[in-house]
């Protein structure tokens, strides 16, 4: 996938832990681009969930890698640091969307539940949590449809990922115990995750050389 340039960078947003920047690319689309303040491991792991969760049929809004360029960058100030001119990872900014509360729980399709309960707990990412105290799940909600919107996977293949607070605490929990135990739905949901793999090494293969990085292959889990 080639880059796309960066032509104006609006703003720096509120939201998120990395607070990434809004930005218009030479497509005239805007993106919410994440830059160096994710690091580079956080970047590469959003490039590759990307791709693993549009396998697995997952409701991830368009993305790309977006080149920054520098007198961009410079123009920012000291703000600018945190993203820095390189490759950055971009996901087109939806519209008419909101954060997703714990109230539209029942208003997501069950089959969607188990399938994104399985691939955060596949690729290590204990970084989608909701309860009624709140938390913080990285979903988006458009009431219009009733359509679920997938984010923010910089936190993925976490080398300290605990599964009993993974189960705890994820947002989809109360699927665990269907989706797991139940040799049906589980051997349909490891039918899938095999079934995705080549975007995985497709992912990898698609990164450039420099910029966002490479990663030395990991023995990530596998089903």
């Amino acid at each position: 996938m080639s880059a796309l340039r960066v032509v104006e960078i609006l703003r720096r947003m509120e939201q998120g832990r990395t607070r990434p920047f809004l930005v218009r690319a030479e497509d005239d689309a805007l993106y919410v681009a994440k830059g160096r303040e994710t690091t580079q491991r956080g970047l590469v792991a959003e490039w590759l969930c990307a791709h693993l969760g549009r396998a697995l049929d997952l409701p991830i809004p368009p993305f790309t890698l977006l080149e920054v360029p520098a007198e961009l960058v410079a123009a920012l100030g000291a703000e600018g640091g945190a993203l820095g001119a390189s490759t950055a990872f971009g996901s087109r900014l939806e519209s008419g969307v909101q954060d997703f509360a714990i109230a539209q729980l029942r208003n997501v399709d069950v089959a969607l539940r188990r399938r994104l309960l399985a691939f955060d707990w596949w690729v290590e990412n204990a970084d989608r949590t909701l309860s009624e105290l709140g938390g913080n799940p990285n979903l988006l909600w458009r009431a219009a449809g009733d359509a679920l919107l997938v984010i923010d996977h910089n936190l993925a293949f976490d080398r300290e990922f605990d599964e009993s607070t993974f189960f705890a605490t994820h947002v989809f929990h109360g699927d665990a115990s269907a989706l797991f135990e139940d040799w049906i739905n589980w051997t349909d949901a490891a039918n899938r995750l095999r079934a995705a793999l080549p975007s995985f090494d497709e992912a990898l293969a698609s990164m450039p050389d420099s910029g966002i990085g490479s990663t030395p292959r990991r023995r990530y889990r596998l089903v």
